[in-house]
C-alpha cells in the first residue's frame, strides 16, 4: 500500500472542489512533478479539435446552433 509514501493526494477541481487522487508513482528529488488538474472539462478542447479537422469558426457556430456540437 503506497499511502504511507504520499500515494494519495488532494487536487482542487473547478466544479467539485478538493478531490482525493492517486499521486504520482515516481518522484525525482530535483524535479518531483505534480498534478496540475483533475481532468479536462467536457467540450473544453472542441474548438481546437474541430479547427484541426478543418472546421472553421463560422461552420462550428452553425453546428452549435443546430445542437450538433
Amino acid at each position: 500500500m503506497t499511502c504511507g509514501r504520499r500515494g494519495i493526494t488532494t487536487v482542487d477541481d473547478e466544479d467539485l472542489g478538493p478531490l482525493k487522487m492517486q499521486n504520482l508513482i515516481f518522484r525525482l528529488g530535483d524535479t518531483p512533478g505534480g498534478i496540475r488538474w483533475t481532468g479536462r472539462r467536457l467540450g473544453q478542447d472542441n474548438d481546437a479539435v474541430y479547427a484541426e479537422l478543418g472546421v472553421d469558426a463560422e461552420r462550428l457556430a452553425v453546428l452549435r446552433e443546430k445542437g450538433v456540437v
